[in-house]
């Protein structure tokens, strides 16, 4: 990590750089970077070794430390390397992405059969070929680490190891690393072994054996992965758990999380050897789970990431980092933000065992609040394996036929994004599963993990149902490891793991393809001929990159660990370095590589060190100072270069090691003042004997002095003698009075730095020594800072000006508004002024009128209509006037039946002059129905009632006669509910020998409570009575 300069300042540093972009012709192209240094650095943009300048077409945004190129309307010469380059006096520092414009893609041509052309036969040559691979290892730190491959082909083809897919003498550190070439087993082919002594958590990734010889190309990766030994428990159950940290020796950071959202913690360390890194939550090690993932993402950074926050994840997060060296930890603490709306009762964790079922369920605070399901990020939608129940206010989802990919995080959201989280974990011969998907580069190493319940069993690895070879698959105990280097686009697709009759699969995706870098600089030299002044000389690199590349020098001083650039250098040759590049006097080192839009190569380091010392000089002396008597005297130069300097007062040097002090007891303060190239010296009110004091400044090749005039103000302000803040409302009238020590001493009266003019709105006026300005009616736009200024003295008044208080007169409160789909929705707000502005938010947005929203005002009434509400427009609505707000909740539902009762056919059996009621129930009350009997509409008559309640329909029989019997009818649009109505003269007695016992139970009443049984109580209306 890199330490802070003091007052010399740091150099720049790009906490995020630009990212490569493609973009189709004709779309708009933009690069962000986030760049920091002390002072803040100057930020260009280059291309081609030109300054890129502001046009039409391009733009450079900024916002505070985050600077951007915007590029419109891209067009195929836009493409190429774009550089950002910052620039402070403590240094430089620079990056560089690609930008790719696009054509409509051309037909591809038709594949070839090979890319090179094979030996000729009878030869006895071929390419390189795998006898042995090297195998996938799960050790534990400390132990040793052999991998062999075995390679044939001819000629012999030469061999080298990569990781992760650097070659092993860039690894940070492989002083343990250790290869032993020799000769295949029965003298076939050639093999190389790489052993690792005390292998080390670090250790852990993807190792790649590459043979190449003129007739091709052929690889075989392994993975490593190195766990820490378990600990042993302390034979004391009740003494108190060692920390497994530090103390934090400052405050942790604080970070915010809405519950249901993820939290990414990062943390870059650097040391050597490199350090081993270890996630704590509340003095806890943390272990990688569902929830908690653990990677180290492709700029070196450390990554922890918790999925789906719950208010058990709040607490302090440390990463702590360790090498023989020492320890660091960096910490934050985590707050989970929760819902106003929350879970009645949560979702809990399941088990289930596979081709069995599990069963979620939780509770909302409503039933009328709709929910959704995920499983992750994938949204489940009702069917035969998702079952989704809803009973009032439960929710429940049931899982059928477990499979090992049903294993994960699952999730139930109502509006609002407010979710409940719960893990479903399935038992079976598959114990940790595939991800869902795994995205790789072009070129990179992909690995594939699963782990089985029982150790030693024998898996199948396949890739879109074809089974993959023997060498790319690796077992050890209950471990089991696919291994694919340097994947390219055909490898993308399905890969599945099968375990008898369990499975489990990823969907592999590559993107991009991943160029090599280019080659380092060759021939490297340093010559110190000339005094503070080295020369340094390279050539290109061999063979030299096919895009073009630049060259990038860095400097380090001896004895420090940081290496900062100097110079970008486009073309091969030499570059003189001088003293003055360099922040302070001392002996530095230099290396150089060379980069490009495919990355960047090894650095080489030039022999030997030079001696610099930085030479100041004069980019803007002193100038003589002329203020008023009771000012501060500011005295001010910059150097070319960070250096200390002296100040002398009438040739009495001033203390240096003090920022404040006093010439003399009771005499003139100062304030010394540095701040990266600049020098200041401040002379606290002075006085009128102090005119024609002489200042000096002097540092190693610069001298410069200037002298100190005072001035006697001819007037002075008697009132007001502070800054006067006032508060006014529209209309009212304002004045603001200035009082000078002299009678009709001219004054000027200024608004926010500009000089007002007289008119009927504004009224200046002079009585004596009291200066007025008058508002006759103050409007919101008068509101500024007004300036009562004369000979080098000023009044200040800071006058806001606010229209009155608007207030909401209807709602007061909440209020709830629940429409079906295309329903026309109007939400009305009353305010007490017509004039008053009013704005509509729906869920945080600010609403704009368009064909979906109607904003219409009315007077005082300002309202919000939909004309054809959709389910999407639901939401949170405010009325926000002022400082008050009005609330809206509206909910719109998908109506995809009118009729909830009935869902089939009814059957009503009655004896005559009994009461027969057939009752529907429809989704909204205002729903107009139609009665039919056997095809004619009915007529209500004293025999036959129709009622309407809410949402009941009825049809009445008060005395039922053997004349209506009949079916029944109740229709609206193309929906009908149907009830087939029986009526005879009696029930039928079970004496008779002529009556058909099984008729009888039918046509009981037992029997017809027993057939409403199936529904659910709310809808038990219809029936006799």
């Amino acid at each position: 990590m890199k330490a802070d300069s003091g007052d010399q300042g740091s150099p720049p540093c790009f906490l995020r750089f630009p990212r490569p972009v493609r973009v189709v012709s004709g779309a708009e192209a933009e690069l962000k970077c986030v760049v920091l240094g002390e002072p803040p650095p100057t930020v260009l943009w280059e291309k081609g070794g030109q300054q890129l300048v502001a046009s039409e077409r391009l733009s450079f945004p900024e916002d505070g430390a985050e600077h951007s190129l915007l590029l419109s309307g891209a067009l195929p010469t836009d493409a190429g390397v774009y550089v950002c380059r910052a620039r402070n006096a403590a240094g430089e520092a620079y990056a560089a992405a690609a930008v790719t414009v696009l054509e409509p893609p051309a037909p591809e041509p038709e594949p070839q059969s090979s890319d090179r052309p094979l030996p000729p036969p009878g030869t006895g040559e071929s390419a390189p070929v795998f006898l042995t691979g090297p195998q996938s290892q799960w050790v534990l730190r400390g132990a040793e680490v052999v991998l062999t491959c075995q390679v044939g082909g001819l000629p012999e083809p030469k061999l080298y190891w990569e990781k992760d897919g650097m070659a092993l003498d860039e690894v940070w550190d492989s002083s343990h690393f250790a290869l032993e070439p020799g000769s295949g087993a029965g003298g076939r082919g050639v093999s190389l072994t790489l052993r690792i002594q005390a292998v080390r958590l670090p250790d852990s990734g993807v190792y790649v054996c590459h043979a190449r010889n003129a007739h091709g190309h052929a690889q075989a990766g392994a993975l490593l992965q190195v766990h820490q030994p378990h600990e042993s428990p302390p034979e004391d159950p009740d003494e108190p758990p060692v920390p497994v940290v530090e103390p934090l020796k400052c405050a942790p950071k604080t970070f915010w999380v809405n519950e249901g959202k993820h939290a990414k913690f990062r943390c870059y360390v650097m040391g050597k050897p490199e350090p081993e890194i270890e996630w704590h939550w509340e003095g806890r090690p943390l272990l990688p789970d569902r929830r908690r993932l653990m990677y180290r993402d492709r700029d070196g950074g450390f990554v922890l990431k918790v999925l789906y926050c719950q208010a058990k994840d709040r607490g302090l997060y440390v990463c702590a980092a360790r090498n023989s060296a020492g320890q660091t930890l960096s910490a934050v603490q985590l707050h989970v933000k929760e819902p106003r709306l929350r879970f009645t009762r949560p979702l809990q964790d399941v088990e289930g065992r596979e081709h069995g079922i599990v069963v979620l369920e939780c509770k909302v605070p409503n039933s009328r609040i709709p929910t959704a399901w995920f499983r992750e990020d994938q949204r489940l939608l009702p069917c035969r394996k998702y079952e989704q129940i809803e009973e009032g206010t439960v929710r429940r989802l049931i899982i059928h036929r477990l499979k090992a990919d049903d294993d994960g995080v699952y999730l139930c959201e109502m509006r609002g994004r407010v979710r409940t989280v719960a893990n479903v974990t399935v038992k079976g011969p598959i114990l940790k599963r595939l991800p869902r998907k795994l995205d790789v580069l072009e070129g990179e190493n992909a690995v594939l993990l699963v782990e089985t319940r029982e150790a030693g069993v024998q898996g199948c690895w396949s890739h879109d149902g074809e089974e993959l070879p023997a060498s790319c698959q690796s077992s050890c105990g209950h471990m089991h490891a696919l291994v694919l280097p340097g994947v390219t686009r055909e490898d993308a697709g399905e890969i599945t793991f099968s375990l008898g009759n369990s499975r489990t699969t990823t969907l592999l995706r590559v993107k991009c393809v991943k160029h090599s870098p280019p080659g380092p600089p060759v021939l490297v030299e340093m010559f110190k001929g000339q005094k503070n002044t080295v020369l340094l000389t390279w050539k290109p690199p061999e063979p030299p990159p096919e895009t073009s590349f630049i060259y990038r020098l860095e400097r380090q001083e001896v004895g420090s660990e940081d290496w900062v650039q100097c110079f970008s250098i486009e073309k091969a040759g030499a570059v003189e370095v001088p003293g003055d590049c360099v922040p302070a006097e001392g002996d530095y080192r230099f290396r150089i590589c060379t980069v490009s839009e495919h990355g960047r190569s090894p650095h080489v380091l030039f022999n030997g060190s030079a001696h610099l010392v930085p030479t100041a000089r004069l980019v803007s002396g002193l100038e003589d100072v002329q203020v008023y008597d009771g000012e501060d005297a500011v005295f001010s130069l910059d150097l070319s270069t960070i250096i200390q300097g002296t100040w002398f007062l009438n040739g009495e040097q001033l203390k240096s090691t003090e920022t404040e002090g006093q010439v003399e007891p009771g005499a003139l303060r100062y304030r010394v003042e540095q701040k990266g190239l600049q020098h200041r010296l401040i002379l606290q009110a002075v006085r009128h004997q102090d005119s024609g004091a002489l200042v000096g400044f002097s540092c190693p090749g610069v001298q410069d002095s200037a002298a100190l005039t005072i001035q006697e103000s001819p007037v002075h302000i008697l009132s007001p003698q502070d800054k006067v803040s006032l508060n006014f409302t529209t209309s009212e009238r304002v004045v603001l009075t200035c009082e000078l020590s002299r009678v009709d001493f001219p004054a000027t009266w200024y608004k926010d730095g500009q000089r007002v003019e007289e008119s009927e709105a504004l009224v200046i006026k002079v009585d004596g020594r009291k200066h007025r300005l008058i508002l006759p009616e103050a409007q919101v736009r008068d509101s500024g800072e007004f300036e009562c200024r004369t000979e080098g003295v000023s009044a200040f008044f800071n006058i806001t000006v606010q229209d009155p208080p608007v207030h909401i007169v209807d709602p007061r409160e909440h209020v709830f508004v629940h429409a079906i789909t295309s329903e026309c929705v109007m939400l009305t707000c009353e305010v007490d002024r017509e004039d008053a502005p009013v704005h509509w938010y729906k869920d945080g947005q600010e609403v704009e009128q368009s064909d979906v929203m109607v904003l219409e005002n009315e007077g005082p009434h300002h309202r919000l209509v939909l004309p054809a509400a959709q389910p999407a427009d639901g939401g949170e609505f405010q009325c926000v006037a002022g400082d008050e707000r009005a609330y809206f909740t509206v909910t719109i539902t998908d109506v995809s039946s009118w009729i909830v009762y009935p869902s089939g056919k009814v059957y009503v059996a009655a004896v005559r002059l009994e009461r027969v009621v057939l009752t529907c129930e429809l989704c909204r009350p205002w729903a107009e129905v139609r009665w039919t009997k056997d095809g004619e509409e009915v007529v209500e008559s004293p025999a036959l009632l129709l009622e309407k309640e809410d949402t009941i329909r009825r049809l009445v029989l008060p005395s039922v006669q053997l004349e209506d019997s009949g079916e029944y009818l109740c229709e609206i649009d193309d929906e009908s509910a149907s009830f087939t109505v029986s009526v005879t003269e009696s029930y039928p007695s079970q004496d008779s020998p002529n009556n058909n016992l099984e008729l009888c139970v039918l046509l009981k009443k037992p029997k017809t409570r027993r057939l409403w049984s199936r529904f659910p109580p709310w809808r038990r209306t219809a029936g006799t009575e």
